[in-house]
């Protein structure tokens, strides 16, 4: 090997690993030609004399941002925050830089988000909606570079994600179990999950006029404070001494009703039984134990990250040829209520 001089270039680092400088351009471009051998030489070299790419120089030649945009709609919530974990390591343990935008589940933001990743020419996308109908949904149509959206399916766009609707069904067969006797859905009357969960207790045979929804509004992403009071209130003002069955848009509501529930005497599952959805930390600490749709964020996270992978290597002249709608299975977690 060639001795190093004080002005490290890739050049030079071809040089004393006795490769050729496209070989060292193949290595940092993440080329799937180069042997594991070979890459380990550069990138020992490299790392013995602590070098780094130019980064802009990169870009510029090949055409590209290397940037990954994320768009969560709300990362106050546990599921989203465990989300954006798994997926900064996957950009971490890539050649992307991860940017990640907070929506707080506000529409308009995420469209405008959208039109600046536009501008910023980002390699490509992955998003997970403020709604199932979100209007960004034709914006999205229409970006020049990959997208791919987690936690739900769409079928025009790749994405990955459990069935909402089969997790509704699975807590409303849970709260059949617990004996209830009234069943109230606190989340938007259109969400899938609520959807499942009415169309199971239905099958079983349970009247509509036993099947309720509170806190039908756009609010539950940027107004959590609000929400939380409405579904507090709901609980301590029942006069009802039926047997309910909450089942909540996501483990954080569910954890509010549970306060409330134990604020009003109310016990657990005895007079209230509860289900949230995520299968989030908040779970297992809170009291009884939170029982809650699982969806496997860690899955998620991968699956959506390789999809966009594939796209991004494919151009964006073939990135719309093939539709990927990856369906997750969802499960459910009994705990202590």
């Amino acid at each position: 090997m060639k001795t190093l001089t004080n002005n490290v270039t890739m050049q030079t680092i071809a040089d004393t690993a006795g490769v050729s400088l496209a070989t060292v351009s193949r290595v940092y471009n993440g080329n799937s030609s180069v042997t594991p051998a070979t890459r380990k030489l550069v990138l020992d070299t490299a790392k013995k004399y602590d070098f780094h790419p130019n980064t802009t120089a990169r870009t510029l030649a090949a055409k590209k941002s290397y940037l990954i945009a994320v768009i969560l709609p709300d990362i106050r919530n546990p599921y989203f925050t465990e989300l954006i974990s798994y997926i900064e390591d996957l950009c971490m343990n890539s050649r992307y830089t991860m940017i990640l935008y907070n929506t707080n589940g506000n529409t308009e933001r995420e469209k405008k988000i959208v039109q600046e990743m536009i501008s910023r020419q980002v390699d490509g996308m992955l998003v997970a909606l403020t709604t199932a109908h979100s209007a960004t949904l034709d914006l999205l149509s229409n970006v020049p570079f990959p997208v791919v959206i987690m936690t739900r399916t769409f079928n025009k766009f790749d994405s990955v994600g459990i069935c909402h609707s089969d997790g509704g069904k699975l807590a409303a067969e849970h709260l059949l179990s617990m004996k209830a006797e009234e069943f109230i859905y606190f989340g938007l009357e259109d969400d899938d999950k609520f959807l499942g969960f009415r169309e199971h207790l239905l099958d079983y045979g349970i009247s509509r006029d036993r099947i309720s929804v509170i806190g039908n509004q756009d609010w539950y992403f940027n107004t959590i404070n609000s929400g939380a009071i409405l579904l507090s209130n709901f609980i301590r003002n029942r006069t009802s001494s039926k047997r309910a069955g909450l089942f909540c848009v996501n483990d954080m509501y569910a954890a509010y009703a549970l306060e409330a529930a134990h604020e009003a005497g109310l016990h657990i599952p005895e007079d209230i039984s509860l289900v949230g959805f995520d299968n989030t930390s908040i779970c297992n600490i809170v009291y009884p134990k939170l029982t809650s749709i699982y969806q496997p964020i860690e899955e998620i996270a991968k699956t959506g990250f390789q999809l966009l992978e594939d796209k991004m290597a494919d151009g964006y002249a073939n990135n719309k040829k093939e539709v990927r709608n990856i369906v997750l299975a969802p499960r459910i977690i009994v705990r202590g209520t």
